[in-house]
């Protein structure tokens, strides 16, 4: 215990960046210096992708003309709960977030933007439907008025649209369908 007590405050002093000075055992057991425990620990942690690279649907659409990918569309709405949790949880698995960006431009659009997007000729506008709330009509088209949250749509290449997928999804079951359109 006291072994890794020692080991751990060490650790911490190397990884706030105090200064290096001579490197001392704490016993004879312990035949490492405590630099060199910190300085293992450090360089055995894998790499990690910091996040998925999130765009605006304009700026997907003209990158994916320099470089073609997939597009990847999160439609979401701010107050839906499981888009909270899709962000929170499975977005920030290091797996998906690989898989996303290698594979996809990823956007986020919300179902209920008041700004226009203009897209292959047509304005897509907000519409509103009752006194409190309305709904970009582009992602009623991406989503054939399945108004349903969270939901995804994925575009080829060529931006026409290959499928959707609905409903919040663990990172292992979404990785599993997310592959099923990259070929």
């Amino acid at each position: 215990m006291k072994k890794y007590l020692i080991a751990a405050l060490v650790f911490g002093a190397v990884a706030c960046g105090a200064s290096k000075g001579t490197s001392e055992t704490t016993s004879k057991a312990d035949a490492k210096p405590k630099t060199e425990v910190a300085t293992q620990n450090v360089i055995t942690q894998a790499p990690r992708p910091v996040t998925i690279e999130w765009l605006d649907f304009e700026t997907a659409i003209e990158r994916n003309k320099k470089e073609p990918k997939y597009i990847f569309i999160d439609i979401y709405t701010e107050w839906c709960g499981w888009c909270k949790k899709m962000d929170a949880s499975t977005f920030l698995n290091p797996e998906v977030m690989a898989y996303m960006n290698t594979h996809f431009y990823a956007v986020k659009m919300d179902a209920e933007s008041k700004e226009p997007i203009a897209y292959n000729g047509n304005l897509y506008e907000y519409k509103q439907y009752n006194a409190r709330a309305g709904y970009n009509t582009l992602s009623v088209s991406l989503l054939g008025n399945q108004m349903s949250f969270p939901s995804f749509v994925i575009l080829d290449k060529k931006e026409a649209k290959k499928g959707k997928i609905m409903g919040y999804k663990e990172p292992v079951a979404f990785l599993k369908e997310l592959k099923t359109y990259v070929k």
